[in-house]
């Protein structure tokens, strides 16, 4: 069988388990260029480790980050995984080191930033307005993905009680409030809205939005700004506002509540944002209890 056919089988594979389309993308996308460096046509049980090794050899030329680096790695890893346990080959996936990808920082945005975002969004038609106003919202407010913001249905909107239905990624669905501000947006997009779709966002010609409009329209805001924005930083900004907010509440963060907000299956990737906001409180607070004791002289 040929590279290219084992990696078909594989992405059939990955396809009949139901994986989201997102995840399938992810597959195609970081490990073809594997299966073109070994070639196509080539015997896949002609493959050697030492194939593996040249192909990381040369990633560690090409001018991409640690993180996008990290990226292919892992995909081929699964890839390499997998094959093992389907066909008459055996590769050591745990001899190929993922490296390190570098923590990055989250931004908070002030109160002014965010602000001067939404001032910012304006569009010919009001309605255009109110629909990537809400966008915004819902990344920054409820913490919802780019997938999830173009996958969001009508149906799926309790206004009565300020809750969504969001689907995300696996197909799992999760419940996340929504605030006051953008169940007001959600009024009067609803009013303004010409089009009678089952899909809560639509473009201009009444389609259901595409994840590539709404990262160019995020990507044209970002432009007009004078600091960075991405989808991923406003919802970094939501868990971490979140943990900010429950501990100045509470003294405590009730981080599995965080995980199921986020739609995480891993309590690390959680915790991270846990850890940024606790680093944020301490640097707002002076803590000295001898500050507070009246002392002579």
């Amino acid at each position: 069988m040929t590279c290219q056919q084992t990696f078909d089988n594989f992405i059939l594979t990955k396809r009949l388990a139901d994986l989201s389309v997102k995840t399938i993308s992810n597959y195609e996308q970081f490990i073809a260029p594997f299966i073109d460096f070994l070639g196509a046509d080539r015997d896949f049980e002609r493959v050697t480790q030492e194939d593996i090794v040249a192909y990381i050899s040369a990633m560690l030329t090409r001018p991409i980050s640690k993180a996008t680096r990290s990226t292919y790695i892992r995909h081929i890893k699964i890839f390499l995984r997998w094959a093992g346990s389907e066909y008459d080959v055996s590769y050591d996936a745990k001899k190929i080191k993922v490296p390190k990808s570098p923590k990055r920082q989250v931004r908070i945005y002030s109160d002014v930033e965010v602000s001067e975002i939404f001032q910012t969004i304006s569009c010919e038609s009001p309605w255009l307005t109110c629909r990537n106003r809400l966008i915004i919202a819902l990344m920054y407010d409820s913490g919802l993905r780019q997938n999830e913001i173009c996958t969001m249905k009508r149906a799926w909107i309790s206004l009565d009680v300020r809750r969504l239905k969001v689907r995300g990624k696996g197909d799992k669905e999760r419940t996340v409030p929504l605030g006051a501000t953008s169940a007001r947006l959600l009024e009067k997009y609803f009013m303004l809205c010409p089009f009678d779709s089952d899909y809560l966002f639509v473009s201009r010609h009444g389609e259901p939005l595409t994840c590539d409009a709404v990262k160019h329209m995020v990507t044209k805001l970002a432009n007009q700004l004078p600091f960075e924005l991405s989808s991923h930083k406003l919802r970094h900004n939501f868990a971490t506002n979140y943990c900010i907010d429950q501990f100045t509440r509470n003294n405590q963060v009730d981080i599995y509540s965080l995980m199921y907000l986020m739609g995480h299956e891993n309590i690390e990737t959680t915790r991270r944002y846990l850890h940024f906001a606790m680093e944020i409180i301490a640097s707002r607070e002076t803590i000295s209890h001898l500050d507070t004791i009246a002392l002579c002289g």
